[in-house]
């Protein structure tokens, strides 16, 4: 079933952003005029360059805020992947509007599902706990079996994998899990970048919230960015003077689409021999 979201797909050219209604979005109109003329007015809604954009305001974490930083470091599964993903990393308030977003869109009710019950205008103690949960994400998985595979399938595309061929003890196989649930911004050739938790950054932001508590560090390539060749806007547009930023997200200058519905499958397969020794 499609969702309700919206897209930066006005930053495309025409031709690729035609490609991506075609893809990624459930239109009225397939014609290519019109999905011209919808390309066309969501570059018109875009509206002047943000100010500022990838050079936030960074702010520590106010005292009254340390004692949930604290108790989300003791969390064996936070611990666990600080010390390998997240090394040097620090935490702090980032403002939410002139954060670079290479992401091309965002699920409004995924948005709503985590902030839904939130205020306007959150105080520190409303965000704490949807930015940096102190519970490991728990997402839904199908799974199928057959002869000799194995298939996971989640609507989530934070389920993925994260070992591929690893052994350990009396286990060999594929290690899967969900990334890390926190609000992650990182900074790469001095500029910011949300790296992780649009949807729930886009409905703070929505909500009257400033700035949001995350997860901040420096990272040295696009790919630590979480820039890719495709899926993604490419670094000379997000390096440019008018670059795609969370403030097109809140002020409702992205464009309103009907996203179709992904999944991610993880396809594991083995085969038994038995085989003479030369």
């Amino acid at each position: 079933m499609p969702t309700p979201g919206q897209s930066l797909v006005g930053f495309l050219d025409q031709a690729q952003g035609i490609a991506h209604l075609k893809s990624a979005c459930v239109v009225s109109d397939p014609a290519e005029a019109a999905l011209a003329a919808e390309w066309v007015a969501a570059r018109q809604r875009l509206g002047a360059p943000t100010q500022r954009a990838g050079r936030p305001e960074i702010l520590p974490i106010p005292k009254e805020g340390m004692a949930h930083i604290q108790n989300l470091l003791q969390q064996q599964w936070v611990a666990q992947q600080l010390q390998a993903a997240l090394k040097d990393c620090e935490f702090v308030l980032a403002e939410i509007k002139p954060l670079l977003a290479f992401q091309l869109s965002v699920d409004s009710s995924r948005s709503d599902q985590h902030n839904g019950h939130v205020a306007k205008n959150p105080s520190l103690s409303d965000m704490l706990p949807i930015c940096l949960p102190l519970d490991a994400a728990n997402e839904p998985i199908q799974v199928h079996q057959a002869a000799g595979s194995l298939m996971v399938t989640s609507r989530s595309l934070n389920f993925q994998a994260f070992a591929r061929g690893f052994i350990h003890q009396n286990f060999i196989g594929l290690q899967v899990g969900v990334s890390l649930p926190l609000v992650h911004v990182v900074r790469f050739n001095d500029r910011c970048y949300l790296h992780n938790g649009f949807h729930r950054a886009v409905g703070l932001g929505k909500r009257g919230a400033t700035h949001v508590p995350c997860v901040f560090r420096d990272v040295t390539s696009p790919e630590a960015v979480g820039i890719k060749p495709e899926g993604t806007f490419l670094l000379d547009l997000l390096e440019s003077e008018d670059p795609p930023t969370v403030a097109h997200f809140v002020d409702d200058r992205a464009y309103d689409v009907r996203l179709k519905a992904f999944k991610r499958t993880l396809h594991i397969s083995w085969a038994e021999y038995i085989t003479t020794e030369e």
